[in-house]
């Protein structure tokens, strides 16, 4: 047996590339914790001689190594096995890269540091691609009330037409990336690959989503699958015209859907998407839905127990109006299950996950203080209530992940673990 999938008897082998060698052992950790088998190298030289002796199922690449370049590498070893799935990661991010490393064949160009989760959902698809199998489980659609009863009922009517476009409305919060995620999950498009991309505050997204001279970007990496476009009506007109000329123009090569707080002011790309549109309502106006998703949280987090939530937690989730919607839901039980320590969640749990912070540093009292002292505390803030997620964190900010790691680097907090803090 030859190509990629030959590395995978007996569990995958993952080639890391990375000349930074605490990052190349996280990754390589990782993935073992994960039940794989990873391999790292320091410099191009010893990926091509690991490389000549085994078929990776997948390469994480930096773009810069000691001697040479990733792309290049990418290229070599691609000869040696044609089809070889990679992922590219660097410091240093920029439109022109990305479009590059996607037009040579990269599943996704990362930032680093790199989220190890970020990088094991890429590995289940490839293995799935190897076994000829849908990626991933249909995603559950969690909720009791009548409003999400007709949501599960649009998602399948959805899924029937195999559109090209859809248009999901609603605030922040209310699960538009998982409605998604299901509409993909069921669709036959599974077996490609879900690709997001976060359009407020993107840097030149015509270049990185459509590529150079009609080749290469976002799309044609996600060919056979989908692309889901966050905060879709932050593009800019011109971008979004392109965008809908081209997706009608490759028929059904791609799914684009289109996240959104509201449709107005309509724009052609919105009106082209919104043929098919899910309006999701907020979590305020479903109560039905609070404990079916609380239950669902607090199961997984606490291993499956069926006393996961006591009845007196229940009743203080139940009452509560949740202006966060579901995302605020889920980082309370989240918070809660840790504070519970492996024990069913009471509801002193969920009243100490639920308990605001003190006064924020920056608020408008008190003498002036540097600019760069408030924009680092204010990041490290919202950090802290997005539970170090960072692409939660940037949407609340109102820019992209990248600028957002950027002002991290400059000297902003890092972002504290959850179960660090309750310790």
């Amino acid at each position: 047996m030859s190509g990629p999938a030959a590395g995978m008897r007996g569990g995958p082998v993952v080639l890391v590339v990375d000349a930074d060698p605490g990052a190349r052992r996280g990754l390589v950790s990782a993935f073992e914790r994960s039940g794989r088998r990873a391999v790292g190298a320091a410099s191009a030289a010893e990926a091509r001689r690991l490389a000549a002796d085994r078929a990776p199922a997948l390469t994480v690449l930096e773009m810069v190594l000691p001697d040479g370049d990733g792309l290049r590498l990418l290229d070599e070893l691609r000869g040696l096995w044609p089809g070889l799935p990679a992922v590219i990661v660097t410091r240093y991010a920029e439109p022109r890269s990305i479009v590059e490393a996607m037009r040579r064949g990269a599943l996704d160009y990362l930032a680093k540091p790199v989220d190890p989760e970020a990088l094991l959902p890429l590995c289940r698809l490839v293995e799935a691609r190897a076994a000829g199998v849908a990626p991933t489980d249909p995603v559950e659609l969690i909720g009791g009330s009548p409003e999400m009863a007709t949501i599960r009922a649009t998602v399948a009517r959805v899924v029937h037409a195999r559109p090209v476009s859809l248009l999901v409305l609603g605030e922040d919060g209310v699960g538009k990336t998982t409605i998604a995620r299901a509409v993909h999950s069921a669709s036959p498009r599974a077996r490609g690959p879900l690709l997001p991309y976060a359009c407020a505050g993107a840097h030149d997204p015509a270049i990185a989503l459509l590529g150079r001279g009609g080749s290469g970007g976002v799309l044609d990496a996600a060919t056979g699958g989908t692309v889901v476009l966050d905060d879709v009506d932050q593009l800019d007109p011109v971008t979004q015209e392109a965008l809908r000329a081209r997706v009608e123009a490759d028929g059904d090569r791609v799914m684009l859907i289109g996240l959104a707080r509201a449709a107005t002011p309509s724009t052609p790309l919105l009106a082209w998407l919104g043929r098919l549109c899910i309006e999701v309502p907020p979590l305020r106006t479903r109560p039905d839905d609070v404990l079916p998703l609380a239950r669902a949280v607090a199961s997984r987090a606490l291993a499956d127990r069926p006393d996961a939530l006591t009845t007196a937690a229940e009743v203080r989730l139940a009452r509560e109006t949740w202006p966060g919607n579901a995302a605020e839901l889920v980082a309370t039980v989240e918070r809660a299950a840790v504070l519970a320590d492996g024990g069913p969640i009471q509801v002193e749990h969920v009243e100490a996950a639920q308990r605001r912070s003190p006064a924020a540093p920056w608020a408008p009292s008190g003498p002036p203080r540097p600019l760069r002292d408030v924009t680092e505390a204010y990041i490290a803030h919202v950090l802290s209530l997005s539970h170090g997620n960072r692409s939660r964190a940037a949407r609340l900010l109102g820019v992209s992940r990248e600028t957002l790691r950027l002002r991290i680097a400059r000297g902003a907090p890092p972002p504290v673990n959850p179960r660090e803090r309750s310790r």
